[in-house]
């Protein structure tokens, strides 16, 4: 059985085909619906097109629902020439077919046209799986719509991730938390990142046994759902348990001049 679904992104088709390729923007747009964790640990890190990679899949991050590989290739015309094609052909014990086709091309407003086409085989299970993948891929959709700014401050929080892995590896605990802090200040406009930074600073400070430091990001867990409902989010908050939840704070100024460059504050 087969789903395919189509939609406008208001972004450049370069900048799709790029973002495609990568195992970041998988997870963002699979979130919260699923949860992709890699069996090898390092796997995601040096995704690329072409590799297969064994996934564990969380639904709503929680529930267990199997494994799931991913194998994927490219079918891409010239640089200068579109469509551009990315297929998954993956499998499960479950799931005994999942081969999706993503097509990218430009269209008249400028912006992406973006498709999937996904046939699905599980035996019988085959119309629950065929639903299910109609609401995933609506849901992949509307992520992608969504993307724009957020896509922009992915790109930031990823390098403040990327420091804060290499400050916790040489054993700088306090410039790690500075990153960390740095990836919060960027990441509050959007929940999902919200939630992530949060996520992020309780397992460093369990792993560095600061009880107070716990219970503050578990508070704070709670709470950023709440202000992005209610839109009261303090810009420049760091986001630690050693200030308050609700004080704005000062911007650092090299961290302001990244958001400036990429359109996410005035």
């Amino acid at each position: 059985m087969k789903v395919i679904r189509s939609t406008h992104i208001d972004l450049m088709p370069k900048t799709v085909w790029a973002e495609v390729q990568t195992a970041g923007l998988l997870q963002h747009i699979a979130w919260p619906l699923v949860h992709f964790i890699p069996l090898d640990d390092a796997a995601f890190e040096r995704f690329q097109p072409g590799g297969r990679y064994q996934v564990k899949l969380r639904l709503f991050g929680i529930i267990p629902f199997g494994t799931q590989w991913i194998v994927t290739s490219l079918h891409e015309a010239d640089d200068s020439e579109w469509p551009k094609r990315m297929r998954d052909n993956g499998y499960s014990a479950l799931i005994t077919k999942w081969d999706h086709w993503i097509t990218i091309s430009p269209d008249q407003d400028g912006g992406t046209c973006y498709s999937d086409e996904v046939e699905v085989s599980a035996g019988a299970g085959t119309p629950f799986i065929w639903a299910f993948a109609q609401i995933f891929y609506w849901h992949r959709q509307r992520r992608w719509r969504g993307l724009g700014k957020s896509l922009a401050a992915r790109k930031v929080i990823a390098a403040e991730m990327a420091a804060y892995r290499s400050a916790v590896d040489q054993g700088n605990d306090a410039a790690a938390w500075h990153h960390l802090e740095r990836v919060h200040i960027v990441s509050q406009p959007y929940l999902g990142p919200h939630l992530a930074s949060h996520g992020a600073m309780l397992r460093f400070a369990v792993r560095r046994r600061d009880i107070r430091e716990v219970l503050g990001q578990l508070v704070r867990i709670i709470l950023a759902p709440l202000g992005s409902l209610t839109g009261r989010l303090p810009m420049g908050n760091t986001g630690r348990s050693n200030v308050s939840a609700f004080a704005p704070m000062p911007v650092p100024a090299d961290l302001a001049e990244a958001l400036r460059q990429q359109d996410l504050i005035s």
